[in-house]
């Protein structure tokens, strides 16, 4: 009984002197880690290269059209202007081919970067098909992937299409597919 009445006071004393100490309300504060990698690459810059078509999938007829050119398409040139925030990457895509401008935002990490299309100079485009239909691609997104080594990105462009038949207007469009196409792309700084 004596032993228990002497840890209970020696545990009450701990306990009291523990209060008399100095009063801290807030916890101290952490470093704050970077928000950007130290190894992180930059990827700001003007970038020459060329896209090639590398797969299609779907598309019904225009995806044949567009599959029967898999090993014959010539690349379709280009430029692409990256400008960057800390992780944050902001594209703009120019067609020399083609005309076609397309933007796209996402995020870099180490020697890599995602973006997803956040809009296209054109959303349709009409498409005569090798057997003499006539489809209507309309554009619903694009995402590109790419790493950097040293003045050099490659990656790959996928962007999706829904592909309709019977009218250039909406309404009276009827869907006929979906298609996917990829390219894979190789620019220079």
């Amino acid at each position: 009984m004596k032993l228990g009445l002497a840890l209970g006071v020696a545990l009450l004393a701990l306990v009291a002197s523990a209060g008399c100490g100095e009063n801290v309300t807030a916890t101290p504060a952490s470093p704050t880690p970077p928000t950007t990698s130290p190894f992180a690459v930059s990827f700001t810059g003007l970038y020459s290269g060329s896209t090639t078509l590398s797969n299609v999938s779907g598309g019904e007829c225009v995806g044949a059209d567009y599959g029967a050119q898999l090993l014959t398409a010539a690349p379709d040139v280009g430029t692409v202007t990256i400008t960057q925030d800390r992780s944050d990457i902001r594209a703009v895509v120019r067609s020399a081919t083609t005309g076609l401008t397309c933007r796209y935002e996402g995020n870099a990490s180490l020697a890599t970067f995602a973006l997803t299309a956040t809009a296209c100079d054109v959303e349709t485009i009409l498409f005569g098909c090798s057997n003499g239909e006539a489809r209507v691609l309309e554009l619903v997104g694009s995402t590109m992937t790419a790493n950097i080594s040293g003045p050099t990105t490659q990656g790959v462009v996928a962007t999706y299409y829904n592909v309709f038949a019977d009218s250039t207007e909406a309404e009276q469009r009827k869907p006929v597919a979906g298609m996917i196409l990829q390219h894979g792309f190789s620019a220079r700084r």
